[in-house]
Parts: C-alpha cells; structure tokens; sequence
C-alpha cells in the first residue's frame, strides 16, 4: 500500500472515526465460520473508499498456535465482513492459495514466505505473531534406532514437508551436525502421510509440527528443535502476509485481522493457561503438549513489531527483512532455488502500515 502521509493519516483518522461512532461492530455471535455481515450503514473501506468484498478468506495453518487461539476466541469477530477461515495443512498449499486468489491473508511459517517472496508471489508481510522456540517444531527419530545425536541420522530416511518451516530446520540441523542433505534420504511428506510412513517403518525419523508430532513422538524421541536452534542462531519466526491487490482495495480490513493477531498476543500473555487450552481444544491434543506452543515461542508485541528487530518502519525496515534474505540465501546454497533476490525485495514486501493502524482500534 503505497500512500503518502498525509492520506494515511487523513485515512486513520477517518478510520478511528468510523470504529469510535460504533458503526461496523461486529456480532458477538460470529464464528471463523461464518461471521455476521457487517451493518448496512458500513459499505466501504474507510480509507479508500473502496466497496467492502463479500467476504474475507483467511488462511490458518494446521498446528499453528496463533490459528488455534484466533479460531477458538473467535477473534476473528472484530473483522467488518464476513470471514471464511480455511485450514492448511502446511505454508506451500497456502502460497498457492494466495497464487489462485483463493486466500487474502494468512499467518504461516517464514521459510514458505521468503520462497514466496523469491518466487514472485506479490504478497505483504504484515505481522510477525511469535519466533518459533522449543518443540514447536522438532525431530523426531524412533526409539529402537538406538540415535541419541542429529549426526547419528547420516544414512537414515527422514520427512518433512518440502518448502516449510519443518523443511528448512532439518536442513540447517543436519548441516549444524556436519550433515548434508545428501548424507540421509529425505522424503518429502506432509503431518498425516508422515504419521502413516511412521507406523508403517518408512521412515526413521521427522521434523515435523504437531498434531503428527505428537503421534510420532508416542514411539519416538525428539533430538533437536527450533528452540535450540534459535540458541544457534537459525531463527525461524512465523509471519502474517495478505495479498497486495487485497490490501491496496482494504487496508481496514487487513489492519482489523491485524489486531486479532494483536488480541492472540493479549491473549497469551495475560491468560496463557486458557490460550494453552485453545490450542489443545483446536488440535485435539493434550494440555501437557500444547502448553509449550504457548510457553516456548517468542510471542512479539504490537509496539516490538515496529522496532528494528521486526518489521520496522516504513522509513527503515527492520530485521525480518534479513531474516527472510538469510532463508532465501540458504535455499539457494541447497539447490531449492536457482537464485535468491535481493535484500531489497524483502524489504519492499514488508508493510508496517497495518499494524500501526490496528495498535489505534480498540
């Protein structure tokens, strides 16, 4: 969204005017499946003027915490339109639904994103809902196999989902532990296939995110994870993105799931043993193995995403825009892509914009 100053603050304005006069609240009765229309007195976008699409189609990622609490909570109410909220088993299928025009925004992992963004994908990263820590992610080898390090694995069988968070950390384990991916045949499996190949003796071990990682560790054990590799320095944060056309024509909308993104982080740090539940009720596991969804990760406040740590501002970008560049960077040195672009289209598709508005609704 490319406005000039003055229109974003006269759009602010307009937009704090609209949300203060009570016009376009949505129902306490919505749901992610179907959220009430917004009133009839609301039609456009405050700040472009642009009539309000029937709909908003959101993405939320199988095994993602952030999708789990937004479903439950019914977050998703504050948002003026309708919402249709489809669950994806992994970031690639949602890149392809952003592609097709089937997904307006989503949050999902970093490593798809910044493949998106190599690819061509024209999409903004709006929001960075937490840094992936503890078992969030992890990998996990069988019991009798006897492994108890990652260079143990050299000629195993291993899975992951290819292009996703999961993907890109078993790459940088294994290279951590003097392992190429050459050294083990790695299969590339989605979270029910690989808990099928699991039972079946396919396949000796996984990175993977719960609920497959949970299934999978019921005979297995975890060796590495994202938290202690984020103490290595491979840091792995998830990202909210919304297509650009759709933010250009609704950037009220697009602030507005912002904010449930904002209330998510309320959430987890006012009451975490309730978002803790949330996330056992969403993906049907135990308390015990969601807790660490809520406890491990690095949950980023409102204010923490414009720093320079994060997005940043749109005068100067912050370091996300380097992380992105560093996963593209190591996909190219992997052979997953002929050529990473240039940091600085990482940082043009970096948008602060919607959550300096959302920190204004109330």
């Amino acid at each position: 969204m490319k406005l000039s100053k003055k229109l974003f603050i006269i759009g602010l304005v307009i937009l704090l005017a609209v949300q203060l006069s009570g016009c376009g609240a949505k129902s306490a009765e919505g749901s992610a499946e179907g959220n009430p229309t917004a009133s009839s007195d609301v039609q456009k976008d405050p700040i472009t003027g642009e009539i309000y699409p029937d709909q908003i189609n959101i993405g939320v990622i199988e095994g993602g915490p952030e999708s789990a609490i937004l479903i439950q909570e019914n977050y998703f109410s504050g948002i003026g339109v309708k919402v249709n909220a489809v669950t994806y088993s992994a970031g690639t299928d949602i890149n392809n639904a952003v592609v097709s025009g089937d997904v307006d925004v989503a949050s999902f992992g970093s490593s798809p994103i910044a493949l998106g963004i190599a690819s061509g994908i024209d999409y903004k990263v709006v929001f960075a809902p937490y840094v992936q820590g503890g078992n969030i992610e992890a990998l996990v080898v069988k019991n009798d196999l006897g492994i108890r390090s990652v260079a143990d694995l050299k000629g195993k069988t291993i899975a992951a989902p290819f292009g996703t968070t999961s993907h890109y950390a078993l790459l940088n384990a294994l290279e951590l532990a003097g392992l190429g991916p050459n050294d083990a045949t790695l299969l590339d499996m989605g979270g029910q296939d690989i808990v099928a190949a699991w039972t079946r003796g396919d396949i000796d071990a996984a990175y993977i995110w719960s609920p497959a990682l949970d299934e999978c560790s019921k005979s297995g054990s975890i060796i590495t994870n994202d938290g202690e590799l984020a103490a290595q320095g491979v840091l792995i944060p998830e990202i909210a993105v919304a297509s650009t056309a759709f933010s250009e024509k609704y950037p009220t909308l697009v602030s507005q799931y912002v904010k449930a993104l904002l209330d998510v982080y309320g959430l987890v740090k006012g009451d975490s043993e309730k978002a803790t539940q949330a996330v056992a009720d969403w993906e049907g596991i135990s308390v015990e193995n969601a807790k660490g969804q809520v406890d491990d990760n690095i949950w980023v406040s409102g204010e923490e995403q414009l720093s320079a740590d994060y997005l940043g501002t749109a005068e100067k970008k912050g370091k996300l825009a380097v992380t992105l560049k560093t996963i593209a960077d190591f996909h190219q040195s992997q052979g997953n892509i002929s050529k990473a672009p240039e940091s600085k289209t990482f940082e043009d598709a970096i948008d602060p914009s919607f959550v300096e508005l959302a920190l204004q609704i109330k």
